[in-house]
Order: structure tokens, then sequence, then C-alpha cells
């Protein structure tokens, strides 16, 4: 296998899984949606895209306050 063969397949296996990783990540208020925004912006100066995900949405105004952030929401990098 080449080694461009493998980075097909290694794209093919990030478009696959991060849908999973960004829905996971949503609206949560731990490290995760930091981590998986890093790794959208790397894989976007990668080239590497991800699709929309309709599942991800803007959070209401009911969402926000209190200790919320709105970097727990990852509408941002759903294009």
């Amino acid at each position: 296998m080449t080694k461009s063969e493998r980075i097909q397949i290694l794209e093919q296996v990030i478009q696959d899984t991060f849908w999973m990783a960004r829905r996971y990540a949503h609206g949560r208020h731990t490290y995760a949606p930091g981590m998986v925004r890093d790794a959208y912006n790397d894989l976007k100066k990668l080239g590497i895209k991800i699709q929309h995900d309709t599942t991800i949405k803007e959070p209401t105004d009911v969402l926000m306050g209190g200790m919320i952030s709105r970097d727990d929401y990852l509408d941002d990098i759903n294009e």
C-alpha cells in the first residue's frame, strides 16, 4: 500500500467518525468542545472536509446563562 493510499484511508476514517465526536462534545461543559474545535481547525488547514450535521444547532437563549459558555457549543464549526 502506498503512502498516498494510506493517507486516503486515514482521511476517510476521520470523515466517517468526526461527526460522532462533534455531536458528543456539542453543549458539553468540559474540555471536549475545545478539543473537537481544535481538531476541526487542524483538519480544515489540511484540507479535510467535514460534512455539515443538521443535528448541531445554535444554543437558545434559554440554554445560555450562568456557568454555561458559548464555547461549549460547536455550531460554529458546522459548515
